[in-house]
């Protein structure tokens, strides 16, 4: 149904303030599909989107999230996807080092900081579908949010040198059937959330840390340059898949 760019963005925020509530998505698609044939409606009298919600955006926002209940088991199936997908990324560049050996240190930290990165992400979308941001802004925390991953495995990473022993150390058969698992993993996440962007990643990431690896440069500059992908690999995966789904949701609109 066509409305406005003022209600499609609203929309969109909406469901994202939402999602990231921990809402049910079948249910934020059935409220959003009303909100979207009232707006459409008002829109013919000359309304706006507050003339119908009779509120402020934000505090529109709040109120239907505080009348959902909360998705538990939906909150449980995201984590689930967002501990695998970042445990077999990691672990694909492992054995693409030949290196897969780790403490308990990393088997208990890695889960612990993705779940962690994992909240601070949801809230981060929650406040900016909160509020009207500019792209500059929007993009400056998306920035600075993928690097908190890249410190946050640093310091893990870290810890380990000083008191982390080796508990599990896989061969050069490890590592190959520990590659294909990862892979097929990253792929069925990627065609799960309809988003290239857990396949996108890894080649945007790894491809150039390998040639860098094998590069005439210092160590120091080596290690400068590989600090700087992932950052740069994320910001083009999520935009790569945020301009994937912009189009689908504009021929849907179509």
């Amino acid at each position: 149904m066509n409305v406005s760019k003022e209600s499609r963005d609203f929309l969109d925020r909406l469901s994202i303030y939402l999602i990231t509530s921990g809402k049910n998505e079948k249910e934020i698609r059935e409220i959003t599909g009303e909100l979207e044939d009232h707006l459409h409606e008002a829109e013919q009298n000359g309304k706006s989107v507050e003339d119908i919600t009779g509120l402020t955006p934000k505090a529109y926002m709040d109120q239907i999230a505080k009348e959902m209940p909360f998705d538990k088991m939906g909150v449980f199936k995201y984590a689930l996807v967002l501990i695998f997908g970042s445990i077999a990324f990691y672990v694909m560049g492992d054995a693409i080092n030949g290196t897969m050996d780790y403490s308990w240190i990393i088997l208990i930290g890695l889960p612990v900081m993705i779940l962690f990165y994992g909240v601070m992400v949801a809230r981060l979308f929650k406040y900016t579908a909160g509020k009207v941001l500019s792209k500059k802004k929007e993009f400056t925390l998306l920035l600075v949010m993928s690097g908190v991953p890249l410190a946050g495995m640093g310091g893990v990473v870290f810890l380990e040198k000083f008191i982390g022993d080796t508990a599990v150390s896989l061969g050069t058969t490890g590592r190959m059937v520990g590659f294909v698992l990862c892979a097929l993993i990253l792929i069925g996440i990627s065609i799960w959330s309809k988003t290239p962007i857990m396949i996108i990643l890894p080649i945007v990431v790894f491809v150039p840390q390998y040639f860098i690896e094998r590069s005439s440069w210092s160590e120091e500059t080596q290690l400068m340059m590989i600090g700087m992908i992932f950052p740069i690999g994320f910001m083009i995966s999520l935009g790569i898949s945020f301009l994937q789904i912009w189009r689908k949701e504009r021929k849907q609109i179509a």
